[in-house]
């Protein structure tokens, strides 16, 4: 089974500029297909969101994509809708949004994308958009990542996601450490963990460059020292232009605090670029 990218759309404004990621994907992959799944729970009226899915129709027309349209009844819920219309399985990529606006509840805690990312089930990637005028082509990758001993493998299949276009891929590893120690580090342990971060760093560029050896890509790894990983990652992004951060949903986080009230909304909320988060199945 070849991949495929599903598109969970709402007929929001943050899902039209999520669809242009959709078609920026799909011309990474063999059949150059995009299956748009609106969910009928009447938050938009059907002649809307059929103009809406006719627009993003004709944008994939002019890239070469393919564009299929399945518009459902609600089923219970739309999380539910959705799961019985996207096929489980390692090659199956949902992308969906976060809320264009938090008003006090977060930017994904309680919404759809949240329970997609939870479920396990297929590759997911929430995206918040910032800037539409990307037009769903960033240039500038912030990949954080938190050195887990299985290095890329998690974030490898999103990674490809990307090989379309010429890409300078920042990758970054922050080191976390208490505010006491970080205050009173000496020199030479500073320097041992921020070797053992190039090394780490070192390792995963040349997993890249074996796993996607044609990718038009500039690598350039960063390692720092920091008791907020949120906060740095906020600065990091600033430091380099990023037009955007590719941030995982990490495993150790216990589904009560999933999002809500940490590190992933503090970035959601305070970031200057677009922002995916993405879990692997």
């Amino acid at each position: 089974m070849e991949r495929q990218i599903y598109l969970a759309y709402d007929g929001s404004i943050n899902a039209d500029w999520v669809s242009r990621y959709a078609i920026r994907i799909a011309a990474t992959f063999h059949n150059r297909r995009i299956i748009l799944i609106h969910i009928l729970d009447h938050s938009a009226s059907r002649r809307r969101i059929d103009e809406k899915i006719a627009a993003i129709a004709r944008e994939c027309e002019v890239h070469g994509i393919e564009c299929r349209s399945v518009i459902h009844d609600l089923d219970r819920d739309v999380f539910s809708s959705l799961l019985r219309l996207i096929p489980a399985g390692d090659n199956s990529y949902c992308l969906c949004g976060a809320r264009i606006a938090s008003r006090g509840r977060g930017f994904l805690a309680g919404t759809v994308s949240e329970r997609l990312l939870r479920s396990r089930l297929f590759n997911v990637m929430a995206i918040r958009v910032v800037n539409p005028g990307l037009m769903g082509c960033p240039r500038t990758l912030l990949f954080p990542l938190a050195g887990h001993p299985r290095r890329f493998d998690a974030a490898m299949p999103f990674l490809r996601l990307f090989t379309s276009t010429p890409i300078t891929l920042h990758l970054l590893r922050v080191i976390v450490v208490n505010p006491i120690q970080l205050r009173y580090i000496s020199a030479e342990i500073a320097r041992k963990k921020i070797a053992a971060g190039r090394e780490y760093l070192h390792r995963v560029m040349r997993e890249i460059e074996e796993e996607i050896a044609d990718a038009p890509w500039h690598l350039d790894p960063h390692v720092v020292l920091s008791d907020n990983w949120a906060e740095e990652i906020l600065v990091q992004a600033g430091k380099v232009r990023a037009s955007m951060i590719l941030l995982g949903a990490t495993e150790r986080s216990q589904p009560s605090r999933f999002f809500s009230s940490n590190r992933l909304e503090q970035i959601l909320r305070n970031t200057p670029c677009d922002v995916g988060i993405y879990r692997k199945r």
